[in-house]
């Protein structure tokens, strides 16, 4: 259990290593630290799932099965 999780978190460094808009990628830098955290409150994410939403919904399209996972 303990390797997936550490698989799943590796392909999304890996995406966000790939991305070469700068803005996206702080965007989804501060998303990746925020979930990491223990107990992040909904209220901390939803802003910034909101910001990919309006912006980079493509983008957003292709992180949220490495999100879900």
């Amino acid at each position: 259990m303990e390797e997936t999780k550490n698989q799943e978190r590796a392909q999304l460094d890996e995406y966000i290593l790939n991305v070469t808009d700068q803005v996206l990628k702080g965007i989804l830098l501060k998303l990746k630290n925020e979930i990491r955290k223990p107990d992040t409150p909904w209220e901390v994410i939803k802003p910034i799932l909101r910001s990919l939403h309006e912006n980079y919904r493509d983008k957003l399209n292709e992180i949220l099965p490495l999100l879900l996972e």
